[in-house]
């Protein structure tokens, strides 16, 4: 009898290896031969965790495949791929958007066809199911992107003289076109002429939401930054000056004794007093991994308060140590400086290295590279080195000595658009 049971226990475990090993050959299979359909499906599984989906969008990312933000006339439930081939956010996803709501712009879209409009739109969807915050919410996630006669801002500005948005007008258009609508079909003589007193609402025109607004926004309602993030203008510098990422710091024990530098966005800040009435400051940064949160207590409140600002960029360094005062070994960020990321690429680069392939050297590339770097002029002393793919022991370099460029975001953007090229900082 404990043989036999011996023996259960081999083929129950070996019967589960393979399974997991055909589980894993199914998966490694439909993400090299069906990517964007792999990862809608591995996204739409993990809908509810944020944590997860940013893992997977940066997945994504590396693999090329675009991710488009929320749609009303192409998203779905859940995340799909459109006949482009980019994976579509599901409006299930929206925070403030029920899933009633979701099926119910579904169901009207197969039904009568895409949206043509806003106010196509809150005319056909049934406004007691998609209801004002449900508008509210997709206007600000970029669900009405796709009626580019509007931007997102426009939804909650207000007309001269009057206190209700352009949201609140348009539920109370939708409302009253349905009514009159439901009204003239259950008439004798029908409603002819009735509809002239029902008006679309004007849009208010007014400046588009800052690029820190829309996506403070999106990811209220996302969860993640989706059309773009924060820190894009000064991925130059987290990229090459950061030596920590702030997932890195969820497990402190593995960094501990390690000086890190790293770069975000002030997204939260607040200050208070101590029980012995000292003051400290409390603030929470981003990156593109994650958050965390630093506090500065007795002299170092004063020395860093003035960066605890929302929206500042900065750039911290510090040093990953025991608490002064814990007994019980618990682990901090101690930071040591601050500063503002918008004036590190200017004190620090002064020289860039471009490394081109012979095989990648050709007119388009070299006149595209003399008319940027003639453009901007500045401080950084530009390099080339030119070398065989094949043979790498045959190479040269070269760099000017009359003329120093300004290392844009035009040329930053141009190098990282060519994967072949590869650049160093000085």
């Amino acid at each position: 009898m404990e043989r036999l049971g011996a023996f259960a226990s081999y083929a129950f475990n070996k019967s589960h290896s393979v399974c997991y090993a055909f589980v894993a050959y199914q998966s490694g299979y439909l993400k090299a031969h069906y990517p964007a359909e792999f990862m809608a499906g591995v996204l739409s599984r993990n809908l509810t965790d944020i944590s997860k989906i940013t893992t997977f969008m940066e997945e994504c990312k590396r693999m090329g495949m675009e991710v488009l933000g929320p749609d009303v006339n192409e998203s779905y439930r859940k995340f799909t791929v459109n006949k482009s081939g980019a994976i579509r956010f599901g409006m299930a996803g929206v925070k403030g958007v029920g899933a009633g709501a979701v099926e119910e712009i579904i169901r009207v879209r197969e039904e009568g066809g895409p949206f043509k409009d806003i106010f196509d739109f809150v005319e056909r969807v049934n406004l007691q199911t998609v209801n004002k915050k449900n508008l509210e919410a997709l206007a600000a996630a970029g669900g009405f992107d796709g009626f580019t006669d509007l931007h997102r801002a426009q939804y909650f500005a207000s007309l001269p003289g009057e206190q209700t948005t352009f949201v609140e007008n348009l539920a109370r258009y939708g409302n009253l076109y349905q009514n009159d609508q439901a009204t003239a079909a259950s008439s004798l003589f029908g409603a002819a002429g009735a509809n002239a007193a029902i008006t679309k609402p004007v849009a208010p025109v007014c400046e588009e939401f800052s690029i820190l607004e829309k996506l403070a926004r999106e990811k209220d309602l996302i969860g993640i930054y989706l059309s773009a993030h924060p820190l894009d203008v000064y991925k130059l510098e987290i990229n090459h000056f950061c030596t920590t990422k702030f997932k890195d710091l969820e497990d402190l024990e593995k960094m501990k004794g390690r000086d890190v530098t790293m770069g975000g966005i002030v997204t939260a800040a607040r200050s208070g007093t101590t029980k012995k009435g000292n003051p400290y400051g409390i603030m929470t940064v981003d990156d593109y991994t994650g958050s965390y949160e630093f506090a500065f207590f007795g002299r170092d409140y004063p020395e860093f308060a003035k960066f605890m600002v929302e929206g500042y960029y900065i750039l911290i360094k510090g040093k990953v140590q025991e608490k002064q005062w814990s007994k019980d070994g618990e682990l901090e960020v101690k930071v040591n400086k601050i500063e503002m990321l918008d004036g590190v690429r200017e004190s620090r680069i002064s020289g860039i290295n471009i490394q081109i392939p012979l095989q990648s050297l050709d007119d388009a590339l070299v006149t595209d590279l003399a008319e940027l770097t003639k453009e901007t002029e500045g401080n950084v002393t530009l390099r080339f080195s030119i070398y065989d793919k094949e043979d790498q022991t045959q190479h040269a370099q070269f760099f000017s000595r009359s003329t120093k460029i300004n290392l844009s975001d035009e040329i930053v953007d141009y190098l990282d658009s060519h994967p072949e090229i590869s650049f160093s900082l000085s």
